[in-house]
């Protein structure tokens, strides 16, 4: 008990403190538009003065002896009518005219609540479980509290798990551990070992997690494991296998995660549980994909689609979002457009067959006007893993506009941007009718940017607005929310410190229960100062470690993004010592009067620096674009000097298939220091080779000349090319120092001499990859 007692302290605590941050973080406007006028009413009629009203921002009035207020408010605010004798009403603002507020006497409310029975009331706990958490919480107090001493162990776990299952659905995932460890208490069940174990890992309690669901092992509970061989018995144990991967997972132990996760399949393969071998399907499928196993974890993908199928056209449309979003996650905007084109047919089907026939449809398969898979539908097949919580505006739940909004940023990034317009176009219009405030804020700010990058101004402009005023609409929809779930913590917490008295009730006597009823208020009274500093503290420290965090991060952020920009400048550079040579060859030809070759050497040259242009935005690009650039560009140095060098350009064949990406132009200052410090001042004719060659992780390129070498170029070098560092090579190695830095590349590059003498060429040997 104490346990739980700290427990609850921990939570009002941390509730002040969010109260408090989203308090320094709101607008400090004390702008209202409107006066509210309003009256507080008993019940029967009678004007209650006194009564507090509250406002946003401070704002505050109380109830004459008319029972009459006026208070400065916003259309849209939440205000709070608060009193001793009656139950705490929350009015939302509607409209502009007077309210009239009737308030009920909690004793009263009281007296007219009939004594339940304990099967009654546990019914309709279930009933409200996920529509109304307040009612829910009293009929769950009402199964414990009516006639409690005719109560057995079993009836009042069953109830505290009950209330587990309900702190579980609202999220406040401390509370629902509290009441599932009171559940085990009374009667031990792998039922509620399993629940509390997922309480345990979803509040990040990873390692007490771990430790539970190992615990609930069906071997080490002396239970037969033939009894998997029920459908009853094999979900549970399928639900243990998967919570123990997925908190495996939580604590980057991916090689125990996938072998339970494994384990958990062939079970339900075994037993025939399609709906689990789907859901274990994708979730190693998501494992394998972030340890870097991709071609494993597409195959997984595709196995759990198939399963989909056989289950509804629901499962088959959340598996393929989730397979589409890993094809996102590796640049596979093909695939992922495919599969989300597939899911708006479906969604297009759904709503086909609810307009046909509405009466024959069920909830599971969607709404008439929009059909949306919302987050308790995904929760249900075990994929929480895939999306975050949605809202009441839509944010995050799978829908035919939101399908829309993700093909479009995949054309949008394969830089379709006609098509992408199309496709942002109809995801707008869908959203605007369904009132999907999110994917029409997303969709009208990317019309914004692709039409002001076009020169749209006008059209531009209006998709601004439309951006901002839905912004506006979801900010306002977002802080109603938060209200909403403030008030229904609080509501939750209120109720689980009643459930807390009922359990005194029953180990105490009623004198002793008086007795510590007017020892708790003593004591609150004598502490309730030294609490409000406690908790002023422990808000402060939250607040400064908030503070500290943030500084911390926009500094990292700062610094990635001076690395970013130094990278992108290195990228737009090349060589305007190439570039002067190439012109001056391209009029040399005109001035020898041949106009053939002029054309064919500025056409190659044009076709080149395009190409380097179009890349200059890339950090990597595939390797074969590399070797094109790489095999034009010394086609031209050839075309100048073909009295001075051959070359070869050599690829090891097993590169022609691979899909490797490597920096663009990285190599090209290599070779041209090669040809105009190596091969030029040579007397006789040379030779250039570039070699690519596979190695055991990664690619291994080697350029060797045989050329003066670097010390006889040293010297040769006139007091102007002394002076001047070269500025090729100095950005290849800062360019090399970045991309490690930034994307983890391991390039490496070393300069050696060709022969056994320092005149007879040079080698660089530059790796990349490994």
């Amino acid at each position: 008990m104490k346990q739980i007692v700290t427990l609850l302290i921990l939570l009002f605590t941390f509730q002040i403190a969010v109260a408090q941050n989203k308090e320094l973080q709101a607008p400090r406007t004390q702008e209202t538009n409107m006066v509210l006028e309003g009256r507080v009413l008993s019940e029967s009629g009678m004007p209650i003065a006194g009564v507090n009203i509250e406002g946003k921002m401070g704002r505050y009035a109380t109830t004459d002896a008319r029972g009459t207020f006026s208070l400065p408010a916003n259309m849209g605010e939440e205000i709070v009518i608060r009193g001793l004798n009656f139950e705490t009403v929350y009015y939302r603002i509607r409209s502009n005219d007077d309210i009239e507020i009737r308030v009920q006497s909690e004793n009263q409310d009281q007296k007219k609540r009939p004594a339940i029975p304990y099967q009654v009331a546990m019914d309709s706990a279930q009933v409200f479980l996920k529509k109304d958490a307040q009612k829910s919480a009293d009929f769950l107090i009402a199964a414990l509290s009516n006639n409690p001493k005719s109560l057995t162990k079993n009836q009042e776990s069953a109830a505290y798990k009950k209330l587990g299952d309900l702190y579980s659905f609202h999220k406040q995932y401390d509370l629902a551990i509290a009441n599932y460890t009171q559940a085990e208490e009374l009667n031990t069940s792998l039922t509620i070992i399993i629940k509390k174990a997922d309480m345990l890992r979803l509040n990040g309690n990873y390692q007490e997690a771990i430790a539970a669901y190992l615990g609930a092992d069906i071997s080490s509970t002396g239970r037969s494991k033939k009894n998997l061989s029920t459908g009853g018995s094999s979900t549970l144990e399928i639900k243990r296998l998967t919570g123990l991967a997925a908190a495996y997972a939580k604590t980057n132990d991916s090689e125990k995660a996938l072998q339970t996760y494994k384990q958990a399949l062939q079970l339900a393969q075994t037993t025939s549980l399609n709906i689990q071998v789907t859901s274990i399907n994708s979730k190693i499928a998501a494992l394998l994909n972030e340890i870097g196993q991709v071609d494993k974890a597409e195959a997984y993908y595709n196995r759990a689609i198939q399963e989909s199928k056989k289950e509804s056209r629901k499962a088959n449309v959340i598996t393929q979002s989730q397979t589409a979003d890993f094809y996102r996650s590796n640049s596979q905007f093909d695939k992922e457009i495919a599969l989300r084109k597939n899911n708006i047919e479906i969604l297009d089907e759904i709503k086909s067959d609810e307009a046909k026939a509405p009466q024959k449809m069920t909830k599971k398969e969607g709404v008439l006007n929009e059909v949306v898979i919302a987050e308790d539908d995904i929760e249900e097949r075990g994929a929480e893993a895939a999306y975050e919580p949605s809202s009441s505006n839509g944010i995050n739940r799978l829908s035919k506009q939101k399908e829309q909004l993700n093909i479009a940023e995949a054309l949008k990034a394969q830089n379709k941007i006609a098509e992408a317009i199309i496709f942002y176009e109809s995801s707008l219009d869908e959203a605007t009718e369904n009132n999907d405030l999110g994917v029409k804020k997303d969709a009208a700010k990317s019309l914004y940017e692709l039409n002001k990058k076009a020169g749209n101004t006008k059209t531009a402009l209006a998709y601004n607005e439309l951006y901002i005023n839905t912004v506006d609409a979801l900010y306002l929809e977002k802080e109603k929310e938060l209200e909403e779930n403030s008030r229904k913590t609080k509501e939750l917490v209120s109720k689980q410190t009643r459930i807390l008295t009922l359990e005194k009730d029953r180990e105490l006597t009623e004198n002793k229960i008086a007795l510590i009823n007017t020892e708790r208020e003593l004591t609150q009274q004598m502490n309730q100062r030294q609490r409000w500093i406690i908790y002023s503290l422990v808000a402060l420290s939250l607040l400064l470690l908030t503070l500290a965090y943030f500084m911390y991060r926009n500094n990292k952020q700062q610094k990635i993004n001076n690395h970013l920009l130094a990278l992108k400048s290195l990228r737009s550079q090349m060589n305007p010592h190439f570039i002067f040579n190439a012109l001056n060859s391209v009029n040399n030809y005109i001035a020898q009067n041949d106009e053939r070759a002029a054309n064919k050497y500025l056409a190659d040259f044009s076709k080149l620096m395009r190409s380097v242009l179009e890349n200059s935005e890339l950090d990597f690009i595939p390797l074969e674009k590399e070797i094109e650039l790489l095999g034009l560009y010394l086609k031209l140095e050839h075309e100048r000097f073909k009295d001075k060098f051959d070359f070869t350009l050599k690829i090891d064949p097993s590169l022609k298939d691979a899909k490797i990406q490597v920096p663009p132009m990285l190599l090209q200052p290599i070779i041209e220091n090669a040809v105009w410090h190596g091969l030029r001042y040579k007397k006789e004719k040379g030779f250039l080779n570039v070699t690519f060659a596979k190695a055991e992780k990664g690619i291994l390129v080697t350029i060797t000349d045989n050329g003066i070498g670097r010390e006889k170029s040293k010297e040769i070098k006139t007091e102007h090319q002394k002076k001047r560092d070269s500025k090729g090579l100095g950005n290849i190695k800062n360019r090399v120092a970045l991309l490690n830095e930034l994307h983890d590349c391991k390039i490496g590059m070393e300069a050696s001499d060709a022969g056994l003498t320092p005149d007879v060429g040079t080698t660089v040997v530059v790796r990349m990859g490994g």
